[in-house]
């Protein structure tokens, strides 16, 4: 559901496969919620995909935030399937800047924290504004390494881009590559497999 620096499974094709294709499995764990039902715990296969190219940008002063929703919501980026047999797997790459992002899912959960309770991001501390952060360097716009996977009525992922201090304002800019992949039921066990865990299975 979501990566960073992801690791490929289908090991047998060379070069190894950036995105989804048609032909690929993947299994959704059993873990999504019982409103996910139409994914939760069922193998599909790609039938067919379309890549589309999208780029967003901000212009903050220096020590401000953004919340950006990439949900259908009224107030999101609209960035999510709209039917129940798709599944989007979206690369996100940052071009350079001054700034850093955190990953919330929902809203008020941090998805890259530490077991100690302090241990959390927090955007008005010197020091855990940092834990977690994704830097432009981490997922660059030539080598975007990272990914999350959406379904229809999914919970909204939130990214809050924050403008680091060293300068004025900074623009912050996000160049986006979703894969639409339309879904076709199938048996399980099926090989190879991607695996597509619940985001809640990333924050133990």
């Amino acid at each position: 559901m979501l990566e960073l620096r992801p690791i490929e499974v289908f090991e047998q094709v060379w070069p190894r496969p950036k995105v989804l294709l048609p032909g690929h499995n993947i299994q959704f764990s059993n873990q999504f919620p019982a409103g996910l039902d139409h994914v939760k715990g069922k193998t599909f296969r790609i039938t067919k995909t379309a890549q589309v190219r999208y780029e967003l940008s901000w212009i903050l002063p220096a020590l401000h935030y953004k919340d950006i929703n990439l949900s259908n919501e009224n107030a999101g980026e609209k960035l999510y399937p709209e039917t129940s047999d798709e599944v989007y797997e979206t690369l996100i790459g940052f071009k350079p800047g001054n700034y850093f992002t955190l990953i919330f899912f929902p809203a008020d959960q941090p998805i890259y924290r530490l077991g100690y309770y302090t241990m959390t991001p927090l955007i008005s501390s010197a020091s855990l504004k940092y834990l977690g952060a994704i830097k432009p360097e981490d997922s660059p716009v030539d080598n975007p390494t990272l990914k999350i996977y959406t379904v229809y009525k999914l919970n909204p992922f939130i990214f809050r881009g924050s403008v680091d201090n060293g300068v004025d304002y900074e623009k912050m800019t996000w160049d986006i590559c979703v894969n639409k992949c339309k879904l076709e039921g199938v048996a399980a066990p099926v090989e190879p497999v991607k695996y597509i865990p619940y985001i809640d299975e990333l924050k133990w």
